[in-house]
């Protein structure tokens, strides 16, 4: 008797410690759009830009470094007067010059930015800091 309650212990001990773990692994994952691009870097194909999301919905969401001739423009949702409206794990929803903007995560490596009334779609492709640091050696534009 005493032999079945250890081993129906342990195996209740084991099953707990596996059903914690496999939670905590899920805990760890994350849950909405800035929350899983915070602090990634983005660029188009022609590499005129380069967009990043951090990952706080009232403060700077979302930060665009321009390339110019042998400088940078910097922008950011405050300068553009840009607003978040609502975020999933995937979209991101943005209003900006007078229309709606929707950036969704196609994968780890793609985000899509398109209008929410169709038509002007854009996608930025997953790149280094060292592209961002490279233009960061130059000064800001003086336009």
């Amino acid at each position: 008797m005493k032999k079945t309650f250890c081993n129906t212990s342990i195996v209740l001990l084991l099953s707990l410690l596996v059903i914690s773990c496999s939670n905590k692994d899920k805990s760890d994952e994350c849950s909405t759009f800035l929350e899983c691009v915070d602090g990634t870097y983005w660029t188009t194909n022609e590499n005129q830009s380069i967009w990043t999301f951090n990952d706080n919905e009232n403060g700077e969401y979302l930060e665009v470094y321009i390339s110019g001739e042998n400088c940078y423009t910097y922008e950011n949702n405050f300068i553009v007067n840009a607003q978040f409206r609502y975020q999933t794990k995937i979209n991101l929803s943005e209003d900006f010059g007078g229309s709606n903007w929707i950036y969704s995560i196609v994968n780890d490596s793609v985000i899509e930015k398109s209008k929410s009334t169709g038509g002007n779609t854009s996608y930025f492709y997953r790149t280094d800091k060292s592209y961002l640091d490279e233009l960061l050696e130059f000064d800001e534009c003086n336009y």
